[in-house]
């Protein structure tokens, strides 16, 4: 009797075994399309009575059919960790080639219909000066097209300032770093930082009550994913289910706490904002961060928005605008100033030679900032941001110096070889302009610009395509297959019919046991 009660015992035990075990497969089919979550398995033991079985008879009375051990989760730590490396590599060049988009965006406007295309259109004009020296129309001309030549000066170099304000802020406007992107991307670091580890500390309560962590423990691998995105971590998981979190040799996750804080703060022109990693009480373990941030969406911003004269950098571009625009500055304004036949600079007002040292006005420079000046001393007050036509000349084209006059007659006109000499900067190689001529500068620029942008094209796709690897062979791993969850539900249901038999024929045995003693 004892041996047939002991068999009702182990059908239900079947029964029950069979039945979590579907509850199992129910849930993974659940979550297949749900962010994170890793299949669960089943690890199965057999459960005897831990009695000594010297005969077959005692090894089956002993035996108890099996138990579940361990509900563990599909995950391999070496793929995770592979996958989060490439991750974040992908990412840097995503982040770099979707800015390098912007920016090649922008500078197209240096060639066809940009400053190249001004530039051609500018020296047209001059050209036309050269042949009518005392046309009113010609001298229009050449006030239009300076004006369209710095417009589209000034348009390209804005969008650039601006681009890169969005990306990394203005080291003298705080309000500017606030709200650019790179905080955006910290802010959601130290966010993800924070939410692993309260999960640390979840999970290390969880696993000494005995209770199931896998939920927890996907909802921190997701976010040591999402983390991945935005900056490369070195992740050591510990023997009590929590997760170290470190980049370089500082820790930002240790434990139940986060020991690390990203900051950022104002820097100089060539890098405007500085990464540092605070501590809990504000103290700095980091004072710049740059250095050991190697990939990740962080790192890209920092790199573009930065002054690294080998990377693509937003000021690169424009501080070779800013060379552009006060070379043209320079030679035009060199050339506005005449000289009569003795040698005395003179300038032409009216289409009259007039003497400079007479107490009268300076002659008017052709090319000045936004505030009408010019000091050929100084440069760096011309970029190519604010570059203009001088209002002397938009207001007055007679002002521009057409002629340079050999004569000893002071009121010589019509004399065209200084609207040459203007002409022929055209084919001037210029010693701060790579040796080559303003049109050549240009050309080169954005031929630089496309071969920098095509090197990180090249990269990012080659990092999509390992990463996507990656990713599958992870993902065949901790995903869902339904044809493999499907065989196994059937494979349970069927178990789970002839535990449902074994009890039912038990059953039916002891019953007619039952109505024979009676």
């Amino acid at each position: 009797m004892a041996g047939t009660l002991g068999a009702i015992y182990n059908a239900q035990r079947a029964l029950a075994l069979n039945e979590s075990l579907i509850n199992i497969i129910n849930t993974n089919i659940a979550n297949m399309n749900t962010a994170g979550y890793s299949r669960q398995r089943a690890e199965l033991e057999q459960a005897t009575t831990g009695g000594l079985s010297f005969t077959p008879e005692e090894a089956i009375r002993n035996a108890m059919g099996s138990v579940i051990r361990d509900i563990t989760r599909s995950r391999e730590f070496y793929l995770d960790n592979y996958y989060r490396m490439e991750n974040s590599d992908y990412n840097y060049y995503k982040e770099l080639i979707d800015n390098a988009s912007l920016i090649e965006d922008i500078t197209n406007e240096l060639d066809n219909i940009g400053i190249n295309y001004s530039l051609d259109q500018f020296y047209k004009s001059i050209n036309e000066l050269a042949n009518n020296p005392t046309d009113i129309v010609a001298r229009n001309n050449v006030v239009q097209k300076g004006i369209e030549l710095t417009t589209k000066m000034n348009s390209v170099y804005n969008r650039l300032d601006d681009l890169r304000v969005s990306l990394v802020g203005d080291y003298n406007d705080s309000n500017t770093l606030a709200s650019c992107k790179a905080k955006t991307y910290v802010d959601s670091i130290n966010d993800k930082l924070a939410k692993v580890a309260d999960l640390n500390n979840s999970i290390i309560l969880s696993s000494s009550q005995g209770t199931s962590p896998n939920a927890l423990l996907d909802k921190r691998d997701l976010l040591l994913d999402e983390l991945s995105e935005l900056i490369s971590v070195d992740i050591t998981y510990e023997t009590n289910g929590a997760v170290t979190v470190k980049i370089g040799n500082t820790n930002l996750v240790n434990g139940k706490e986060q020991s690390g804080f990203l900051e950022l703060v104002s820097g100089t022109d060539d890098n405007p904002v500085v990464m540092q990693i605070r501590n809990k009480s504000g103290g700095l373990l980091v004072p710049d961060a740059a250095s050991i941030v190697r990939s990740g969406k962080l790192a890209a911003l920092l790199e573009i928005g930065g002054s690294e004269a080998t990377d693509l950098t937003i000021k690169g571009i424009m501080d070779n605008l800013n060379t552009l625009a006060q070379q043209i500055a320079v030679e035009f304004n060199n050339l506005q100033t005449v000289v009569d036949a003795n040698g005395e600079p003179r300038y032409i007002i009216n289409g009259q030679l007039s003497d400079i040292g007479s107490g009268d006005a300076p002659p008017p420079n052709f090319f000045v900032d936004n505030s009408g000046a010019y000091n050929p001393l100084d440069l760096s007050n011309i970029t190519a941001g604010n570059i203009k036509l001088s209002d002397a000349i938009i207001n007055d084209p007679n002002k521009i110096c057409a002629a340079r006059s050999l004569s000893t007659d002071p009121n010589e006109v019509g004399n065209r070889n200084n609207a040459l000499a203007m002409a022929q900067l055209r084919d001037k190689p210029i010693t701060d302009l790579r040796g080559g001529t303003m049109e050549q500068f240009v050309t080169n620029l954005v031929g630089e610009i496309g071969s920098k942008v095509s090197t990180i094209n090249i990269n990012h796709e080659i990092k999509s395509n390992i990463t996507e690897q990656v990713g599958l062979r992870r993902e065949s791993i901790i995903g869902i297959n339904l044809d493999e969850e499907m065989t196994d539900l059937l494979r349970f249901q069927r178990s789970y019919e002839a535990a449902a038999r074994v009890f039912n024929i038990i059953n039916e045995n002891l019953k007619t046991i039952i109505n024979l003693a009676s």
